[in-house]
């Protein structure tokens, strides 16, 4: 398991004072009060921040960096993931897991391993595996009509329709 895990992204900035409007992944935001430093990365680079303030904004949050004082400044961190040590993350219900840890189980057909999921992407529409077969990368919805049974202990998912691997 990953030690540290990304909770949200950085939608656009909110006002004059550099705040940031976030996307939470899990769609639970009452962990963001309780942060007082988060990691921000975009794909090479990584830059960590103190928080100054978290507020309310409908059913989301604006968050304020310390640095970060007007929207020219907030606007260069559009897009980029916050990364929390897992223990600050939105806390798990029975049967619930992190996309993030099905990143290297084995997608199991009918009791056979078909390939490796490397990572999940986000669509539009659903959330993708990118697996890794021995005919290459492949991607499957990770939806109930092509995923059953995950077990994060054991690093399996399983896959309810082969043929979206052809």
């Amino acid at each position: 398991m990953l030690a540290e895990i990304a909770i949200g992204r950085v939608r656009k900035t909110h006002g004059i004072k550099g705040y940031l409007k976030i996307m939470s992944y899990s769609g639970e935001y009452d962990h963001f009060y309780d942060l007082t430093l988060i990691t921000l990365k975009n794909k090479e680079r990584t830059r960590s921040f103190e928080i100054e303030k978290v507020i309310p904004l409908g059913g989301e949050v604006l968050i304020k960096l310390k640095g970060v004082d007007n929207p020219e400044d907030g606007k260069l961190l559009s897009g980029w993931d916050i990364w929390v040590p897992r223990t600050l993350a939105s806390k798990l219900e029975d049967g619930e897991f992190y996309l993030a840890d099905l990143a290297g189980s084995e997608l199991i057909l009918e009791g056979k391993s078909v390939g490796k999921i490397r990572t999940i992407l986000n669509s539009a529409s659903d959330d993708l595996l990118e697996v890794d077969t021995e005919e290459g990368s492949k991607l499957v919805p990770f939806n109930s009509v092509f995923i059953g049974k995950i077990d994060t202990d054991k690093k399996t998912v399983e896959l309810l329709e082969g043929w979206i691997l052809d």
